[in-house]
C-alpha cells in the first residue's frame, strides 16, 4: 500500500473512533437524560394532582372538578393523566402533544425505558372510590433527544468528512514529490539520465530533489562518456575486422589461387610420366577448394552486411540455423526504412539478432524462434524471443553462465544510446531480448547534445 494511502487510512480511522466514540456518548447522554426528565415530569404532576385534589374537595361537583383536573394536563409532553372510577373504567384522558420530531423506532427502543406510573385516589364522593392515573410517555422527550442527536452527529459527521478532505489535500501535495521521485527513478532504471525532478516541497524533500537532479546529471555525463568509449571500441572491432577480412581476402585468397593453379599445372606435366600423380593432385584442389569457402565463410562473418543488406543478411542467418536445427521453427519479420539507418546501425541490430538467435538455441532449449526488426514511436525495436526454458524466478536467465554474450550486446547496444531489457516471452514461456534503438538522425542529435 502506498505511503499516502497508509497515512490517509490511519488518520480515517483515528476519525472514524472519534466518531463512533462521539456517537455512543451522545447516545448514553440521551439515554441517561430521556428518565430523568420523565421522572421529574412525573414528580410534578403528582403534586399537581395533589394539590388540586386537596383544593377541589368539598366543591359541588367534584366528579366534574376531577374531569376538569385531568383536561389541564392536555397538551403536556411527558405525562399522560386518566380519571377512573373504583371498578377501573375510564371516565376521562388528557391529550399528550403531537410530536412534532418523532425518533425512529430502532432509536426509541434503545434509550426509552418502560413508562412509569403514578395512581393518585380521588374523594369517593367526587367518582364513587376512583382514582387519577399518571403514566409517562416518552416519545416527546425521544424526539426532541433525537433531534439533538442527530444534529450533534451531523456536525461531528461533517467535521470529520472536512478534515478527511483537507487531510487528503494536504497528505497529497506533501507526497507528490516523493511519487514524482519515484517515477524519475523508474526511468533511470530503464537508461534514461535526463529527468529532472521539481525542487519544491518542504525543506527536507527540496534537499532530495536536489540531490537527486545532481546525481542524474552525473550519470548522464558518466552514461555519454561511457557510450562514446564503447563507440571508439566497436569502431576499432570493426577496423579489426576490415583488416582481417582484408587480409584474408588479398593475401590468403591469392596464394590458395597460386596452389590451386601450381597443382594444376603439376598434373598437366607430371600427368603422364606419372599415372598416380593426377589422384594426389585432385586432393590437393579438394582442399583449396575447401579452404576457400571457409575463407568466404570467415569473410561474411567478419563483414556480414557490407555486402548484402540487412534484410538478406537476417535471412542467410537464419538459413544458417534453420539447416542446422530443422526441429526449431523460425519466424522472421523485418520491416524498416532504409533511409532511418546507416551501416554502424545495421551492424548492431544484425549482432543483435545473431547473439540472440545463438543464445536461445544454444541454451534455452526451444521449439520456436521469433524475431521482429520494426520502427516504432522511439526508433526502431529488435525482439529476439523463444519458447524455451526461460527465466528463473530471481530472474537469472539460467543461461550463458558467464553471460559474456549478453554483456556484448549490451556494450553495443549502450555504444548506440539504445536500451536492452531481458524479460519472458509471450504469454510468459521462454525468453525475450527487447533492443531500442534510436534511428540514424536521433542518436546523431543525441551525441550533438549529450553532456561533455
Amino acid at each position: 500500500m502506498p505511503l499516502w494511502a497508509r497515512l490517509i487510512a490511519l488518520i480515517g480511522l483515528v476519525l472514524l473512533v472519534s466518531l463512533t466514540g462521539g456517537s455512543v456518548l451522545v447516545a448514553w447522554q440521551a439515554a441517561n437524560s430521556v428518565p430523568t426528565e420523565l421522572r421529574a415530569a412525573l414528580e410534578v404532576g403528582t403534586k399537581t394532582i395533589r394539590n388540586g385534589i386537596t383544593e377541589l374537595t368539598g366543591t359541588d361537583d367534584q366528579a366534574a372538578s376531577m374531569r376538569q383536573l385531568v383536561a389541564t394536563f392536555n397538551g403536556n409532553r411527558h405525562v399522560r393523566a386518566t380519571l377512573v372510577d373504583a371498578g377501573g373504567q375510564q371516565l376521562a384522558a388528557s391529550e399528550l402533544f403531537a410530536p412534532t420530531q418523532p425518533a425512529p423506532g430502532w432509536f426509541r427502543d434503545l434509550i426509552a425505558d418502560e413508562p412509569s406510573v403514578v395512581r393518585v385516589p380521588v374523594p369517593r364522593a367526587a367518582d364513587g372510590g376512583g382514582a387519577i392515573i399518571l403514566r409517562t410517555d416518552p416519545i416527546n422527550e425521544v424526539g426532541e433527544v433525537w433531534a439533538q442527536s442527530r444534529d450533534t452527529m451531523l456536525v461531528l459527521a461533517g467535521f470529520a468528512m472536512l478534515s478527511a478532505v483537507l487531510i487528503c489535500t494536504v497528505v497529497g501535495r506533501a507526497l507528490r514529490p516523493l511519487e514524482n521521485l519515484a517515477n524519475a527513478f523508474d526511468q533511470i532504471g530503464n537508461g534514461d539520465y535526463h529527468r529532472r525532478v521539481p525542487e519544491d516541497g518542504p525543506p527536507e524533500l527540496r534537499r532530495l530533489a536536489s540531490g537527486f537532479n545532481t546525481m542524474t546529471h552525473r550519470l548522464a555525463t558518466v552514461a555519454a562518456q561511457n557510450r562514446r568509449l564503447h563507440e571508439r571500441l566497436l569502431t576499432l572491432q570493426a577496423e579489426e575486422r576490415a583488416d582481417l577480412a582484408r587480409d584474408l581476402h588479398d593475401e590468403i585468397g591469392p596464394l590458395l589461387f597460386a596452389v590451386d593453379m601450381t597443382a594444376a599445372t603439376i598434373e598437366r606435366t607430371a600427368g603422364e610420366r606419372s599415372p598416380g600423380m593426377s589422384m594426389h593432385v585432385r586432393s590437393i584442389q579438394d582442399a583449396v577448394a575447401q579452404m576457400q569457402r571457409h575463407v568466404r565463410v570467415l569473410l561474411g562473418r567478419l563483414r556480414p552486411i557490407e555486402a548484402v543488406e540487412l534484410t538478406a543478411a537476417i535471412d542467410r542467418l537464419v538459413a544458417f540455423w534453420r539447416s542446422r536445427r530443422p526441429d526449431i521453427a523460425f519466424v522472421t519479420s523485418v520491416s524498416i526504412e532504409v533511409d532511418q539507418t546507416d551501416q554502424d546501425l545495421n551492424e548492431t541490430i544484425y549482432r543483435v539478432v545473431q547473439e540472440g538467435m545463438s543464445n536461445a538455441i544454444r541454451h534455452g532449449k526451444p521449439t520456436r524462434v521469433d524475431i521482429s526488426i520494426a520502427h516504432d514511436d522511439e526508433g526502431i525495436r529488435v525482439e529476439v524471443a523463444d519458447d524455451g526454458i526461460g527465466m528463473a524466478a530471481d530472474g537469472a536467465t539460467g543461461r550463458d553462465p558467464g553471460q559474456l554474450g549478453l554483456i556484448g550486446m549490451r556494450e553495443r547496444v549502450m555504444a548506440m544510446a539504445g536500451s536492452l531489457t531481458i524479460r519472458h516471452g509471450h504469454g510468459g514461456r521462454g525468453l525475450a531480448i527487447v533492443v531500442e534503438l534510436p534511428c540514424a538522425n536521433s542518436r546523431q542529435s543525441q551525441h550533438l547534445d549529450g553532456p561533455e
